[in-house]
């Protein structure tokens, strides 16, 4: 019995594109879907004049909840990770600015004239 399932599911899904049925497992075929869907523009935030240092949109909403006075356990809450996942970001974003700890890389990225403009699109994100 199972050999002729297998049969089965193996034609279906060669011929899946030429039948109208859908009897079988999902298939994705990368080349039917369009351009536009298929490839994402990553949001990142520019932190410097020639935009070599900036947070990428995960880096961002974690900066985004810290800065507004949340843990790490909380913030984790809000974007539905765990903490450690929080953990790991805010060690990426520590490496790129240089900085030991958190309350100095809130400190610097506050201070940071990019911040306002920053702060802003996160707000409207968050906030829409």
């Amino acid at each position: 019995m199972l050999y002729w399932q297998a049969v089965r599911n193996e034609f279906y899904n060669r011929y899946a594109k030429d039948y109208s049925f859908c009897y079988t497992t999902f298939r994705y075929y990368p080349e039917d879907e369009p351009e536009c869907t298929r490839s994402k523009v990553r949001k990142h935030y520019p932190f410097s004049e020639d935009q070599s240092l900036y947070l990428t949109q995960r880096e961002a909403e974690c900066i985004y909840f810290l800065s507004q006075g949340l843990t790490i356990k909380e913030t984790g809450l809000e974007l539905l990770l765990s903490a450690r996942t929080v953990e790991f970001y805010l060690k990426r974003i520590k490496e790129k600015f240089k900085v030991p700890n958190k309350k100095t890389l809130l400190m610097k990225l506050t201070e940071s004239p990019y911040f306002q403009d920053f702060y802003q699109r996160l707000d409207q994100e968050f906030n829409a």
